[in-house]
């Protein structure tokens, strides 16, 4: 089964919090090299309890909007 899910990312200590529409990932890595977008990655494979290579960003790669794919 594949799970779609929207991400909106802040900068701050890093926490998830979920709501109705959007998930809210706070990260403390700057926003360059990519080194964001793999810190996301990781806390929401610790969050949903899925492998990282499982979790993709599908929309959004440079957007702090981002569209998330985790395939099960």
């Amino acid at each position: 089964m594949t799970s779609y899910i929207n991400i909106h990312v802040h900068r701050g200590k890093s926490e998830i919090n979920s709501g109705n529409d959007w998930v809210d990932v706070y990260t403390m890595e700057p926003f360059e090299n990519n080194r964001a977008n793999r810190d996301i990655i990781n806390q929401l494979s610790r969050y949903f309890n899925v492998d990282y290579q499982r979790i993709e960003i599908v929309r959004g790669s440079r957007s702090r909007k981002k569209v998330i794919k985790i395939n099960d």
